[in-house]
């Protein structure tokens, strides 16, 4: 059978929820990554220092953890429709304010809607997802859903890089024109979801009064569920040091202009394109545990070849974005969290995950920022390595497997 057959075939057998997300996953996708590159460097632009910068970020993670146990809790027993819409609702408006900036100062609250955003579209896409397939396919489904969005979206960073370049290059004013296009993107796409998505049936009779109990009662449920939690949230220190200076580092001590950035996130989706579906089968077959700890060296890769890269050696940080795409293919952390909880917990459940990521990621994005500006912006790379390294993969060691065999 050949592969568009294969894709064929998995896709009829589908819900129509998977399908709408799948639709928005492409539209929603192709718009970030037009402008994801350019996000921190457009913040530098406006006026922002390093330390400004991460601490525009660590505001977004404040916001988050201050809803994201509330937000849980209502994905397990209110609309999961009307929650999603509000949130690409929100997302809009995000998009809105970086489009319209007039100094760094308006990112703040661009960055806020964008954490909500993610607490209550991404979360909450992940629960339809998860949801939807079943157990023995989980990954497979997060794969191919990965793979039809990186097809459509892999070219994007490159298109966004050339329209910076036709506008001015890296300036405030070549930036500004990708998030007007976002814009329009993402209310086209949100309008699609919302006339499309199928609500998610709540069983009101398992609504209780007591939110602190149905939380006990959500640990009382699975095992390992709180070394999981802190395994999870250490991640914050691995993201939350690094990710606003990838390519501010790139183009601060690398020569990076903006058709490198683009051509780098080209590299970086197309593995991650290429690889999303083997990822997942095998991630069904020898278990999600399996591809997390194969991909977990090129993450590694991905930040030593930026720190080495000679000035200029634009092929060094196309193979280092090439690395990260390897470690990004695959959705197996996703998918293990979201089989470490039964069904109706999920929501809960990545709620408090959120809360407690968000509460590390604060002070761990405040601290990348002061390690940027102090004449070591290496470390932001270093320590995130060392900790995911020698701290988070043996703990993940003693988390058991969450896949299910089939007889």
């Amino acid at each position: 059978m050949s592969l568009l057959a294969k894709f064929r075939e998995f896709l009829s057998k589908q819900s129509k929820n998977y399908k709408v997300l799948l639709v928005r996953g492409i539209g929603a996708q192709s718009f970030q990554q037009l402008v994801m590159n350019f996000n921190s460097l457009y913040i530098v632009e406006l006026g922002a220092s390093a330390f400004e910068l991460s601490t525009v970020r660590a505001v977004g993670s404040v916001v988050s953890a201050a809803i994201s146990l509330p937000v849980g809790w209502l994905s397990d027993v209110y609309s999961i429709k009307k929650i999603m819409t509000l949130g690409m609702i929100i997302q809009i408006l995000s998009v809105a304010f970086y489009a319209f900036a007039l100094d760094w100062r308006w990112i703040i609250a661009a960055v806020v809607c964008a954490t909500l955003t993610m607490t209550l579209v991404f979360r909450i896409e992940n629960i339809i997802l998860a949801n939807s397939l079943a157990d023995h396919n989980r990954a497979r489904g997060y794969g191919t859903r990965e793979t039809i969005m990186r097809v459509f979206s892999v070219f994007a960073p490159t298109i966004g890089g050339l329209i910076v370049h036709l506008f001015g290059g890296i300036s405030v004013e070549g930036i500004r024109p990708l998030y007007y296009i976002q814009l329009v993107g993402f209310s086209a796409v949100s309008l699609f979801v919302i006339w499309k998505l199928d609500d998610i049936d709540v069983d009101r009779n398992e609504r209780r009064n007591n939110f602190l109990e149905e939380y006990r009662e959500m640990f009382n449920s699975g095992k390992n569920l709180k070394m999981f939690a802190i395994l999870q949230s250490m991640g914050s220190i691995t993201w939350g040091l690094s990710m606003p200076f990838p390519f501010v580092y790139a183009a601060d001590f690398k020569g990076a202009d903006a058709i490198l950035v683009g051509y780098m996130g080209t590299s970086f989706g197309l593995i991650a394109m290429l690889l999303a579906i083997p990822m997942g089968i095998w991630a069904d077959k020898r278990g999600r545990k399996f591809t997390i700890f194969l991909t977990r060296p090129f993450f590694y890769a991905s930040y030593i070849l930026l720190i080495l890269a000679p000035p200029e050696a634009s092929w060094m940080l196309l193979l280092a974005w090439s690395c990260r795409g390897v470690m990004m293919s695959s959705r197996s952390w996703m998918t293990m969290s979201m089989e470490m909880v039964p069904q109706k917990f999920r929501g809960r459940w990545t709620g408090f995950l959120s809360l407690l990521s968000n509460a590390i990621r604060v002070p761990a994005m405040l601290l990348g920022g002061y390690l940027y500006e102090s004449g070591n912006p290496e470390l932001v790379f270093i320590i995130p390595v060392l900790v995911d390294l020698f701290v988070r993969m043996p703990m993940l060691t003693r988390i058991p497997e969450t896949m299910k065999k089939e007889n």
